[in-house]
């Protein structure tokens, strides 16, 4: 899917860079218009840490540094695709607490709003990609307890 000059410029700058080449872009299915919905995903915390929800909470593999994980059926050059590039949250807390192996000492499970105001975002239910604009507000997203 292309998207304009300006709306690119939305993105933070490891995705920007790779759309204004069109080095990748975004799945045609993308959504940028859309009504919020509830979505959940796992955020890194020790057991007794419960500070709020924050917007380092919502980077991206390659804003963090971090490659991907090598997974089987999944194309060998991920920096090709764009969903390496957005948030991975899913419809459904279970599918989340499997993947995540909860309970786990690590991590805890934040619940919230996906929002066209964010960034766009592609669902394959019950996996949605949400592509956060620069300073994203993700303020609604709250850690669930126990």
């Amino acid at each position: 899917m292309e998207i304009s000059e300006k709306l690119c410029m939305k993105f933070p700058a490891v995705l920007r860079d790779k759309l204004l080449t069109r080095e990748i872009e975004l799945p045609d299915e993308t959504l940028f218009e859309y009504e919020k919905f509830l979505v959940y995903r796992a955020v890194e915390r020790e057991a007794d840490d419960h500070h709020g929800v924050t917007a380092a909470d919502f980077k991206s593999y390659f804003e963090l540094g971090k490659n991907p994980k090598k997974m089987r059926g999944v194309s060998s050059d991920y920096r090709l695709d764009p969903h390496y590039y957005g948030v991975s949250t899913s419809l459904q807390k279970e599918i989340v607490e499997q993947q995540m192996r909860f309970p786990n000492p690590h991590k805890k499970m934040a619940v919230g709003y996906v929002h066209q105001e964010g960034g766009p975002q592609h669902t394959k239910a019950p996996h949605v990609c949400w592509w956060l604009y620069e300073g994203a507000d993700v303020s609604g997203f709250k850690l669930m307890e126990g």
